[in-house]
């Protein structure tokens, strides 16, 4: 809910340095994640456009990153009735950053306390050792005047070496990471198939050397031509064209038909060292009784036979006429004919492709122990333009269908997914993913889950805020579904006296 006044004319509108500290506990409850607090004891300079914020505390990045700046923008517009910039950026003075360190040092020494071993209900050996590593590893080194000589930046190896493995987080790899590692596995892949596939390809291409095409010039209208024989056995494969339409006739029916964008290849056993290839849009083959006349119509083709058939996909057009029948099949790839009859083979991956739709829906189910995430058709497509070779069906498996159990210690996955919240798909900081996720640790009415759903930041915040209002239904940025075991209750039992 957004607030907006109106003012009458000749109203007397108070200034925006004169109600700043209402402003700011109005933004801290709107928007609590963005910590709008941190700018309540700030120096304000208010000019015709610009309100400067000089805060006395460091963490101006952290809230430009939250885009503090550009929604205290909007809430100003919307109160007080004017459009201002809003800057934000860090004024302190040596006395202030005296403060500051000291009272950095008292929280970094209650922060070295932590138990990080949250899932051992007897502190061991091993985790003794791993907190007193990382409390000597992230204490900061002072001189004989106790100023701090050392300070923890941003930087990505060594906040690795302090939180990358603890308790089991599994904080997943920035997408350049895993391109370097794929990159590095493809070069040596690529060294293991060109050994074996040296042989092979020569094999392919005296192969593609000697594929007949079917007669036919461009250039002018192909007439009725004699029919001709392709195989060294003068009677094992006939052809003629006329018009668009190519007819091979064969004595054995067994043959396999690889349908492309624009012609057939035709593999058969009396001519197994080529293929033959037709590109006109009508192709019929008959063999004894039987036949098929396969017609391309667009991304369509409009099928024709007297022979039984297997298909795996269901066909709702089926006609049947004269002791034929006739139907259209879509992302058809390829067709096996046999004594048994026709085997018409469907690309099921361009089925599920064209049947993609977004999924706007997060699932939570008890019932078979999984969590469904909302994707997107395009995020879907990107994953497997990435990962060359991998099926639609798979990407959604592994990337959007998770087990239940990896949320099962709530505390751990909450800090898990809002790091990879922040770091991973907001593209911040390792220092501010860290602070997110322990920010979130300790939100008990909030579902890892759900943070696991949110694509961006923003969706997490309006999510935090219907919760705190307790309008969930207000939150529409996807839908949320518990599915849960039905409880058991047991029959009290009554003492007897």
């Amino acid at each position: 809910v957004h607030m907006i006044i109106t003012y009458a004319e000749g109203t007397y509108i108070k200034r925006v340095d004169d109600e700043w500290e209402n402003l700011i506990c109005y933004m801290a409850h709107k928007y609590p994640l963005m910590r709008p607090l941190l700018l309540l004891k700030s120096k304000v300079e208010l000019t015709e456009k610009d309100v400067n914020v000089y805060m006395q505390i460091k963490g101006a990045d952290f809230l430009k990153a939250r885009k503090l700046d550009r929604e205290l923008e909007n809430v100003i517009h919307n109160l007080f009735g004017k459009k201002y910039i809003v800057n934000i950026e860090e004024k302190i003075t040596e006395q202030e950053m005296k403060a500051f360190q000291e009272k950095t040092k008292e929280i970094e020494e209650n922060v070295y306390k932590i138990d990080f071993g949250i899932n051992n209900d007897e502190p061991n050996e091993d985790t003794t050792n791993m907190k007193l590593e990382i409390a000597k590893e992230m204490q900061p080194q002072r001189d004989s005047s106790g100023k701090v000589i050392r300070v923890i930046k941003d930087d990505d190896d060594e906040i690795d070496d302090i939180f990358g493995k603890i308790g089991g987080l599994e904080i997943e790899e920035a997408e350049e990471d895993k391109k370097k590692k794929k990159k590095k596995l493809t070069k040596i892949e690529d060294g293991i198939k060109s050994s074996k596939t040296t042989k092979i390809a020569k094999t392919t291409k005296a192969k593609e050397a000697k594929a007949t095409k079917t007669p036919g010039k461009r250039g002018r209208k192909p007439k009725l031509k004699d029919i001709e024989t392709i195989a060294d056995n003068q009677s094992a494969i006939k052809m003629h064209t006329e018009g668009n339409l190519t007819e091979i006739i064969l004595i054995e029916n067994n043959y396999k038909i690889e349908l492309e964008k624009t012609e057939y290849n035709i593999y058969t056993e009396a001519n197994q060292t080529s293929y033959i290839i037709v590109r006109e849009a009508m192709l019929r083959i008959v063999s004894g009784g039987v036949y098929i006349l396969i017609e391309k119509q667009g991304d369509d083709y409009a099928i024709t036979t007297n022979q039984d058939f297997k298909i795996n996909y269901v066909i709702d057009n089926l006609e049947r006429k004269n002791n034929a029948v006739n139907f259209k099949l879509t992302n058809l790839t390829e067709i096996e004919a046999n004594e048994e009859g026709l085997n018409f083979i469907i690309d099921e991956e361009k089925v599920i492709e064209n049947n993609l739709e977004d999924n706007k829906t997060l699932v939570i189910s008890e019932e078979d122990g999984k969590v469904y995430l909302p994707y997107t058709k395009e995020e879907v497509k990107n994953e497997v333009l990435q990962n060359r070779g991998t099926k639609i069906s798979d990407v959604i498996e592994q990337n959007y269908i998770l087990p239940l159990d990896k949320y099962k210690n709530s505390i751990t996955a909450r800090f898990r997914e809002g790091y990879n919240l922040m770091y991973k798909r907001e593209g911040k900081s390792k220092r501010s993913a860290i602070l997110l996720g322990i920010e979130l640790m300790f939100e008990t009415n909030l579902h890892p889950a759900i943070i696991s759903a949110c694509k961006t930041l923003e969706e997490l915040d309006i999510y935090l805020d219907c919760l705190e209002d307790n309008e969930l239904e207000k939150f529409s940025c996807f839908k949320i579904i518990y599915k849960s075991l039905p409880t058991l209750h047991k029959k009290a039992k009554m003492q007897e006296f």
